[in-house]
């Protein structure tokens, strides 16, 4: 996969370009890398719920595990539809009630237990719901000030979940994590038929709560995208007007072969800003030490903030990027 994957670039030809602004914007997606180390060559990703005890009374809760382990399956997936390089085909759920003791052994991982539990899946990366905790509260009153009388509720469920990611190639435990969150509900009415129709199930709160867990969770673990702005001189001279269309169209070389042209200009603000192109153009080509030594050269030139800034960011996104190279390839 090359470079470019990294940047899908939308460009809107007219948002933002005035006459009097040498400055024209873009909207550009990068990929963002994972938090954890996530392996860019994995075979298939299981998801495991050992939390099938969540009254702590010795008994699995069937029905209520069932759902929980559903919905967040629908969070994983439909965060893996939006995330980078992870393919949804191989994602799956353990069915089945997969037991904690046979997992963990005090501190120690049973890695034949996980291996078991993929049969003949081939599955090597192992995203595991180690425990959850619920909590729920609601209430309903009566405004009777109000005229007509007014009919209120809410409900509040805090949710607490503890994640693990384990990579049996390797044998490493890749993420240790605790997500927290608490969803509110409130309805009203002048009706208290009308009212308890407004007010969700208790069903329907856990696996709202539950399906954003797992969503929220694989933003954390799995490359995703991001949606950024970048700018560029369109305005100089008559050259980088005609580069700038050679951008709406993508043709950066033709653009770069421009700008050149205007590195040792003497006017240095020409040459400033044809630098600052060359740095943008490179980057949204995907080479970043390129990048970052023309951008580097438009400050020697001129020194502006907005290139410090956008130095900064070069460096980042140049470690980003070595980042991803493991995650994604």
């Amino acid at each position: 996969m090359k470079n470019r994957v990294l940047l899908i670039i939308t460009l809107f030809a007219s948002l933002f370009i005035y006459s009097c602004n040498p400055l024209s914007y873009i909207k550009v997606e990068t990929i963002v890398p994972a938090e954890i180390d996530f392996p860019g060559n994995y075979n298939t990703t299981v998801f495991v719920n050992v939390a099938n005890d969540l009254n702590n009374d010795g008994e699995i809760d069937t029905l209520l595990y069932n759902i929980i382990t559903q919905e967040m399956s629908f969070g994983f997936m439909d965060a893996i539809r939006f995330s980078a390089g992870i393919d949804t085909s191989k994602f799956l759920y353990v069915k089945g009630f997969p037991q904690k003791e046979k997992l963990y052994d005090q501190d120690t991982v049973s890695w034949d237990y996980l291996k078991n539990l993929s049969g003949n899946r081939n599955a090597d990366i192992f995203v595991v719901l180690d425990s959850m905790k619920l909590s729920m509260s609601s209430d309903i009153g009566t405004d009777y000030y109000a005229v007509p009388s007014e009919y209120y509720g809410y409900r509040e469920l805090a949710i607490n979940t503890y994640w693990s990611v384990f990579d049996l190639l390797t044998k490493k435990r890749l993420d240790k994590y605790h997500y927290g969150d608490t969803l509110y509900w409130e309805v009203q009415s002048y009706s208290k038929v009308e009212l308890n129709r407004k007010m969700p199930s208790v069903e329907k709160t856990i696996r709202e709560a539950s399906y954003f867990a797992a969503k929220d969770y694989a933003n954390r673990i799995f490359p995703s995208w991001r949606t950024e702005n970048r700018i560029y001189y369109h305005l100089g001279n008559k050259d980088f007007e005609k580069a700038a269309e050679y951008v709406k169209d993508y043709e950066w070389e033709k653009a770069i072969k421009i700008w050149e042209e205007y590195v040792g200009d003497i006017d240095k603000e020409i040459a400033s800003r044809a630098c600052f192109n060359l740095a943008f153009a490179n980057e949204m080509l995907g080479k970043m030490d390129l990048a970052i030594a023309w951008a580097k050269q438009s400050k020697s030139i001129k020194d502006k903030t907005r290139t410090r800034y956008y130095i900064a960011h070069l460096e980042s996104r140049k470690q980003e990027m070595q980042k991803l190279r493991k995650q994604v390839y």
